[in-house]
């Protein structure tokens, strides 16, 4: 069975357009989308930013089609809006002229479904910081924090696995962090357990530069 793209909003010129696009790459167009996620899970959602219950489509989406590539446009840039669809996990987010070039770039580069990103900083703001970079409570894949220890940016669970504290509250000492509960030490670059009580290490997360942003790398199963 072909692969579907989804799209929810736009004009006749755009509906031709991703049309085009979707038989260059061997897929199907479904337009008959009403918000509601089908039995069948798309390959793609592209969602119109500009309409009025657009946040709560692309949440519902994000829920409920976790492997799949979320796509948000807007006819006129809306930073607000743009932000929030990005920390709603959408894939890309980009200007609606633009949308079929990135979206080409996206499909025929391999994205891989069920990989997604989430913004946690702009990459200016790394520049000269070491040690705890940022730490962020609200993510899909949990709290997390990123740190920068000898020019490398490793991003780890910030919950302790012993009895769930802020392990970046705790004190850095070179790469190595102590949780300020009950004492435990792991490694932020491997996120490796060096002592207990904590039983095992802290989950790893892989992040990457894009769009000016480092992003957080993270699977749409967690």
């Amino acid at each position: 069975m072909a692969r579907r793209i989804l799209l929810l909003g736009g004009d006749d010129p755009l509906v031709r357009k991703v049309g085009l696009l979707a038989g260059e790459l061997g897929m199907v167009l479904d337009t008959d989308g009403d918000g509601a996620a089908p039995a069948t899970e798309p390959a793609v959602v592209v969602v119109d930013l500009a309409a009025p219950d657009a946040l709560e489509v692309l949440a519902l989406w994000r829920k409920e089609a976790p492997e799949a590539l979320l796509v948000a446009h807007l006819a006129v840039p809306h930073r607000d809006l743009w932000e929030a669809a990005e920390r709603l996990g959408c894939d890309l987010v980009t200007n609606r002229g633009a949308l079929v070039a990135r979206l080409r770039d996206l499909l025929s580069g391999g994205a891989a479904l069920g990989r997604h990103l989430f913004p946690l900083l702009d990459a200016a703001d790394v520049a000269g910081r070491l040690g705890l970079v940022c730490r962020t409570a609200t993510t899909p894949a949990g709290p997390v924090a990123l740190y920068q220890v000898d020019g490398v940016l490793s991003c780890v669970a910030d919950v302790c696995p012993h009895a769930g504290a802020t392990v970046s509250e705790g004190a850095l000492d070179g790469s190595v962090v102590t949780c300020p509960a009950h004492g435990s030490r792991f490694d932020v670059a491997t996120g490796e357990r060096l002592r207990g009580p904590a039983d095992s290490g802290l989950e790893r997360f892989e992040v990457v530069e894009r769009e000016g942003r480092i992003q957080l790398v993270w699977s749409g199963r967690q």
